[in-house]
């Protein structure tokens, strides 16, 4: 019995050295009650699920150069600060890569990507309050993408309304039920790679996964929408903007979109009917809002037609699905360099 308890201890060391040196390391996240996990600050992630990049972040936890480079850059130029999800933060690819850094090159502006996995269009005015006062942004970019408006119909928030008024005067966010439950075992996956691997198995398994008890009293009340299941597409839509327009009334800001597309020979993209239903429900938010919205979908098919290489996936995952690849962010850097340009200049 003890010997194998030894070789299972053993085992157990050497997945744990196999997987912190090759494949990934322990998290680095920490649970915030409003956002759910989100990444520690000065810590050094290795990415391998797609593509590969080993990334140091900085002490807010970005994928942006420390606080010093970016305050020395503010002297000389404005600071845009770049808003935006999974495909923002860009872990798949190394940092001088990823489109926030190449906008910065191509405007001469001072971009900090403040991207976020994971989160949407009503969880950035919480991160902007978080990040305002270290950053200083003179302006902002909010990157959207397919599935946001599905994401938003997942995440729990809280509306106020005026009494007698029909509008939103409020609104809060709070973590998922998931993340509520995973912040118990924080100490263990900031310990171990091996766990922090079952941890996200899991969660892919579970993702999707309603708790029978998510709708007991003690977890959600009336007053908190998880819009998947209480609220229709207009509760979802008027959420959304009411956080946009918060965001505008605070600083100048403008809205980049990026489409997802399926591949076909001949130098062909088709956006998907996904990407086109939520490209469609943004351009009416940014009309409404008086937003500029711009668009990076022209771009990205004008480098498909050049070579025929998809835009998104990696030779270690499937190609033309996921995240985007170099060729995808070289790609969407054009646009948002002149994204940038227009919402600096603005008054």
């Amino acid at each position: 019995m003890i010997r194998l308890a030894a070789i299972f201890l053993l085992l157990l060391a050497g997945t744990e050295i196999v997987l912190r040196q090759w494949v990934l390391t322990p998290s680095r996240q920490t649970f915030d009650p409003q956002l759910g996990f989100t990444y520690l600050g000065n810590q050094d992630i290795l990415h391998t699920r797609e593509g590969r990049a080993r990334i140091t972040l900085n002490s807010l936890g970005l994928n942006a150069p420390p606080l010093d480079t970016i305050h020395a850059a503010a002297q000389d130029r404005p600071t845009v600060l770049v808003l935006g999800d999974s495909y923002t933060e860009a872990l798949q690819v190394p940092r001088e890569t990823n489109f926030v850094s190449l906008a910065a090159q191509a405007s001469g502006l001072n971009l900090v990507n403040a991207g976020r996995s994971g989160l949407g269009p009503l969880h950035y005015p919480e991160i902007f309050g978080q990040l305002r006062a270290d950053i200083v942004p003179d302006a902002l970019i909010i990157c959207l993408t397919q599935g946001d408006i599905q994401d938003a119909r997942r995440t729990p928030y809280r509306v106020v309304r005026t009494e007698g008024e029909l509008s939103i005067s409020g609104l809060s966010v709070t973590a998922s039920t998931n993340s509520r439950l995973r912040g118990y075992i924080e100490p263990l996956i900031h310990h171990s790679a091996l766990a922090t691997l079952i941890m996200r198995r899991a969660a892919l398994v579970l993702g999707g996964w309603q708790w029978p008890w998510e709708d007991w009293p003690f977890f959600d009340t009336p007053e908190i929408r998880s819009p998947g299941r209480r609220a229709g597409d207009d509760d979802v839509y008027s959420a959304i903007m009411f956080q946009l327009a918060t965001l505008n009334s605070q600083i100048p800001t403008a809205l980049l979109y990026i489409p997802t597309f399926r591949y076909a020979a001949g130098g062909v993209m088709i956006e998907t009917a996904q990407s086109r239903r939520d490209r469609r429900a943004f351009e009416t938010m940014a009309a409404e809002l008086s937003l500029p919205l711009f668009q990076a979908g022209a771009a990205m098919r004008a480098s498909y037609a050049r070579d025929s290489f998809p835009l998104t996936g990696f030779d270690n995952a499937t190609l033309g699905h996921g995240h985007l690849n170099e060729r995808g962010h070289a790609a969407v850097a054009q646009t948002l360099a002149q994204a940038a340009r227009a919402v600096a200049d603005r008054p």
